[in-house]
């Protein structure tokens, strides 16, 4: 302070009664508050030097006058004093009470309290004696700003964090309060901060009915055993689509006797999860899926591997029955034990287009491509399946022998892709239908077309096409399969950095085209090194 306070002699009452109001401006001004009094109907103040020493001035330097001493209180802050003592004396206030500042001695302005009562009334309505007190407020002034400037420092923060911070109060009895509630809330909940702090119940009304009794029960437990509160739930903000799950993170401190009474008082931070959870979830649905997706792999390999060996064994006795000189067998039986052979080749076939689906899903396939003579590819697989052709009265256009036109690719696998591609061609097509293999270059790749004049695919079905076992509402119908082939066959042209498109017209037929690198990129001769297959869609 300014002003400075002489050294109290320490004194007892008797010995001097004539010194106490002395003694009791020492002690008001040690504690940085002055007595006054007001003759109102002739303008003098009196008891003002400890007013005035409290503002650093010399008892002479102020008039002991209202209007002397309203030369020092600030402009801004003379009209609210003025009112204030109005209000008092219109009987309005049983006392008068101001905040204002005034101008000390050194120029700087100070804050200061004063409070007053009319002591002596002249008339109704007309003051007498005016009597009151003056208080130095600086300090809590200051620390009231400092305090202010923290909550501004907090709330600039605070716009930043994609959530809300919050200060929660419980007392004694239980009743609970925010006394701080940062911008997020209104992103979070629907509801302003001040929403908030003038009604707790409003975020307590948000939250879906059945998780109440249990977010009771951890809060209390918390509260009883001092430790960290966190928990997931569902609240519904008004406008919003759906409920949004928060996740609150609070720590509860005790407030010390003398201080916050038995108060409780909760610090802690509230985020939106509806986002992280429903990816928890999708990664836990993908991870099971993934597993059952293995154990599905690894069931058919086992299987089919299983399945093999007996039916080689049919396979070969077929063929003895069949071919046995010793005991020849009639043409009705032979004929029987063809289909037998036919039937254990067919389902042979599908054992092994199984193992190569749950190789390839595993991983395990492996490619070796090069270049490949696609005019000649395409002959070899129309002579394996010639009795089929034959036998579906279809006619076959190849391309010519002499084209040149090849691509890379794994040979083995290539050709049975073209004969899953022909041999669909052959068994979805009509009597006296046509199937034609076309090859063609575009940007780069070479494209293996087969066309045919069958009965198409429905526009609905096309976009599960190569669906691994969907044979799209032709399970009860007259061909038979298994749906493996396309699936197997679109894995495959992956494989070999190819893709496969499909072009199809209900009752006129489908053109499947498969487009692959170009053979001749890679030179004359050339066969490139083996290549893993990678896990594939299905």
């Amino acid at each position: 302070m300014p002003f400075s306070v002489r050294r109290m002699r320490p004194r007892l009452v008797s010995d001097d009664l004539s010194a106490l109001p002395d003694l009791l401006d020492e002690v008001l001004v040690g504690a940085g508050t002055t007595v006054w009094s007001w003759d109102a109907v002739e303008d003098r103040l009196g008891g003002i030097n400890c007013s005035v020493a409290m503002l650093g001035y010399a008892p002479d330097e102020v008039p002991w006058t209202q209007a002397g001493w309203d030369t020092l209180i600030h402009p801004d802050d003379r009209a609210a004093a003025e009112a204030a003592f109005e209000r008092h004396r219109r009987g309005e206030a049983e006392r008068y009470e101001c905040e204002y500042r005034a101008r000390g001695a050194d120029g700087q302005w100070r804050w200061l309290l004063e409070r007053g009562q009319v002591a002596t009334w002249q008339s109704p309505g007309v003051a007498r004696r005016v009597v009151g007190t003056l208080t130095d407020i600086g300090p809590r002034k200051r620390a009231e700003h400092q305090a202010q400037a923290l909550r501004d420092r907090l709330s600039q923060l605070a716009v930043h964090v994609p959530g809300m911070l919050y200060q929660y109060v419980e007392d004694a009895l239980g009743n609970g309060r925010f006394v701080y509630a940062s911008e997020g809330a209104q992103a979070l909940f629907g509801l302003s901060p001040a929403q908030l702090v003038a009604d707790p119940a409003a975020l307590t009304r948000l939250i879906a009915r059945d998780e109440l009794a249990r977010l009771a029960v951890t809060l209390r437990r918390s509260a009883q055993g001092l430790t960290p509160w966190r928990e997931t739930f569902r609240v519904f903000p008004p406008g919003a689509a759906g409920p949004r799950w928060v996740l609150v993170e609070a720590t509860p401190r005790r407030d010390p006797d003398g201080l916050g009474g038995h108060e409780l008082t909760w610090h802690g931070y509230v985020q939106d999860v509806t986002e992280r959870r429903a990816l928890d979830l999708a990664r836990a649905e993908a991870a099971a899926a993934a597993a059952a997706s293995r154990a599905k792999t690894e069931f058919l390999s086992r299987v089919s591997h299983e399945l093999r060996t007996p039916l080689n064994a049919v396979m070969g006795f077929a063929q003895l029955l069949e071919h046995d000189p010793r005991e020849p067998l009639s043409e009705g039986q032979r004929r029987r034990v063809r289909l037998i052979h036919d039937a254990g080749e067919h389902l042979l076939r599908m054992i092994g287009d199984l193992l190569d689906l749950t190789r390839i899903e595993s991983g395990h396939l492996t490619m070796e491509p090069q270049r490949v003579p696609l005019a000649m590819l395409a002959r070899d697989c129309a002579d394996m399946l010639a009795p089929a052709v034959d036998e579906a009265r279809l006619a076959l256009a190849l391309p010519a022998l002499d084209s040149p036109l090849t691509a890379r690719a794994d040979p083995g696998r290539l050709k049975q892709v073209l004969l899953n591609l022909l041999s669909n061609a052959i068994k979805y097509n009509r009597p006296g239908g046509q199937v034609e293999v076309t090859l063609s270059e575009a940007g780069g790749e070479v494209v293996l077309a087969v066309r045919d004049t069958g009965i198409g695919i429905r526009p609905e079905h096309l976009p599960r096409l190569f669906e691994p076992f969907n044979r799209l509402g032709q399970r009860s119908g007259r061909i038979p399969g298994t749906g493996i082939g396309l699936a197997l066959t679109r894995m495959l042209v992956e494989g070999m950095d190819g893709r496969i498109a499909v072009d199809s017209v209900p009752e006129q037929g489908s053109c499947f085209r498969v487009h692959l690198p170009n053979g001749a990129a890679a030179g004359a001769g050339d066969a490139a090194a083996p290549v893993q297959v990678p896990n594939l869609p299905t």
